[in-house]
Parts: C-alpha cells; structure tokens; sequence
C-alpha cells in the first residue's frame, strides 16, 4: 500500500515535470477567470444591509424609543457592483434627514407622532448608495417618529457599591456621591419620571478607614450631560455593642381585659457605630405582642419589634414569645 502510493506521487510529480499538468491548471484559471468576469457583467437581485443615521431632528426636541439602527434592502445591480459593496468593510451610513422627512410637522408643539412609508423613499435612499443599484424594496417598510420636548432637570445620584469591612467596623453613613445632583438634559416624557442616576458599581474591600473612588454614570442613551463621572465617598467607624431592656406594648387589648405579660420587658443587644451610640436609649425601640393572635391552644403570644434606629446593625432580642395571663377589669 505504501509503495503504491510513492509510486503514484513519483508519477504525478513527473508529469508537472514535463509541463503537461501546468499547462492544464493554467488554462483552467484562465476559463474560470473569463466565467468569472462574464457573470460580473450580468444583472442580479440580492439582499444587502446599511446602516442608518438620523439627523436634523426637530428643534428643541428628540426621539424616543428604539428605532431601526439599519436598513435591509433588496437591488438590482450588475455582479461588479454587487461585488463591490459586499467587499467594503465599513459602509457609509444612509442619512435620514428627520424634519424633511417628515415635512417639518414634528417642529410643532402639539405634534408628537409622525409615520413615513421607507419604500416611498426608494430612490432618495438607492442615491446615497450608488446611482448602479436600483433599490427594489425596503425592510422595515416604515418608521414610525415619536419626539418628546427637550428639557433639562437635577436629578440626584445614587452610589452602587460593594462593601466588606475589617474587624469590627461598619459604615458610619449611607454612601455618597460628590456631586450629589447632576444636570440631566433629554426628553421631557424620559426626565418626568427619572428620580436618580445610578452609577456603575465600586468595590470597597476590607475597609478601616474613610475611603473614596470616581464611578462612571450610567446614563440612559436619550439624556446627555456635562457630567459623566463622580467621586463616590465611604464614610466608616468602629462599632461597640449596646444592650436596652424595652417595656412590652400590648396592641389590641380589649378595655374590658387586663393583659399581663411574663416577663413585662425584653432584652435587646445590637451593634452601633461610636458616634451613634450615645443618641440610643431605651425609647429607640419599640416592643409589641398582638393580642388580636392569641388563641386558646397557644399559652404564649410572638414578640415583635416595629421601631429599630436605622443606624443600627445585628439587632437581636430576647425573649422572642412570652407568657401571658387575662384577668377582667373590675
């Protein structure tokens, strides 16, 4: 089997030796060249795509929602010109003149919808992009227009962090960022409901101490402004643990029954930043059991707490359910 297959390359490497072999390959190129060239100079239907850029929009206004980034078209051309386009790598985009298009209605106030029919437009689009191709059809076959007016707010920035601290630190405050507003420019339908502007998230590892990062904006596509970047502020503090013994309330007692509760009091421990820890006191919390839940079968009620501080972390009480007796008021 192997000497077979060296006595058969020796064969064929003989005859490209004698020329017969190159001489055949060479006329094979040459008749698939001219085929070649012969089919360029033949007319065609193909699909290609472009894309789309919208200028001149309406003074003081700008288009919301999404629209068709390129267009999908379908031509007649001959071969060479298909070939061309389909051997470009970057194309320049079809400019869609928004005012013209629309004939200028949608510079009025009290218009904000404006439809137009693209294959009504074949011949404006088909001289952008080569007076060879004749454009037979468009995809999508219509663009809707919606503008909204052009106004600017302040609207407030709000931090997206990562946190972890060392031993026995927490943080002193909630994050912010410097500026804590931003001027926000873009449609008026957009900012009426925008309350804040996210920023991308920041690591904060390990912290003892103050810390700062800048953090990019994340900014919807249709609002624009002068700032796109602040400076995110940790603010961190050393934490001690603080212990309160809280009267029980009792909710929903009726006037006619005394409720008495074993114990009166629960115990609460939670951990407090320094600078918190002097403006606890017993008042900070509240305590409650539902009498509207006991129930026969039950001899204990559920505890609950329904004011916490918010500078407050890990808070833990005890008991969680307590005893209780009834007697009727004289």
């Amino acid at each position: 089997m192997f000497r077979r297959l060296i006595e058969y390359l020796k064969t064929e490497f003989g005859s490209i030796a004698s020329g017969k072999a190159f001489v055949f390959l060479v006329c094979l190129g040459l008749a698939s060249f001219l085929w070649f060239l012969n089919a360029l100079e033949k007319r065609y239907t193909d699909h290609i795509t472009v894309p789309i850029l919208y200028v001149n929009l309406p003074k003081d206004k700008d288009l919301v929602g999404k629209y068709p980034a390129k267009f999908e078209l379908t031509v007649d051309a001959f071969g060479y010109t298909l070939l061309q386009h389909k051997l470009r790598l970057a194309f320049s985009p079809i400019l869609l003149d928004v005012n013209e298009l629309t004939n200028n209605n949608l510079e009025s106030r009290y218009m904000s919808k404006f439809s137009i029919s693209t294959n009504g437009h074949k011949e404006e689009i088909a001289k952008q992009i080569s007076s060879e191709i004749q454009v037979i059809s468009i995809r999508p076959d219509s663009i809707n227009f919606f503008v909204s007016n052009v106004i600017e707010k302040l609207v407030s920035v709000h931090p997206m962090v990562d946190l972890t601290f060392a031993r026995e630190f927490i943080l002193m405050k909630q994050p912010v960022a410097k500026p804590e507003s931003i001027l926000v420019r873009g449609p008026e339908d957009i900012l009426d409901t925008l309350q804040s502007i996210l920023t991308r998230p920041v690591a904060f590892k390990n912290l003892s101490h103050d810390a700062e990062a800048n953090a990019d904006l994340v900014l919807p596509s249709e609002l624009t402004s002068e700032i796109m970047k602040v400076k995110v502020q940790i603010a961190v503090e050393q934490y001690t643990e603080a212990k309160f013994e809280v009267p029980l309330v009792i909710l929903n007692q009726p006037d006619s029954l005394l409720i008495k509760t074993f114990p009166s009091k629960i115990k609460i421990s939670c951990r407090v930043g320094l600078s918190q820890y002097n403006k606890l006191n017993n008042g900070s919390y509240r305590a409650v059991i539902d009498y509207s839940g006991h129930s026969a079968a039950n001899s204990k009620l559920p505890v609950k707490l329904d004011r916490i501080p918010e500078t407050v972390l890990s808070v833990n009480y005890f008991p969680k359910e307590v005893e209780y007796i009834i007697e009727r008021k004289e």
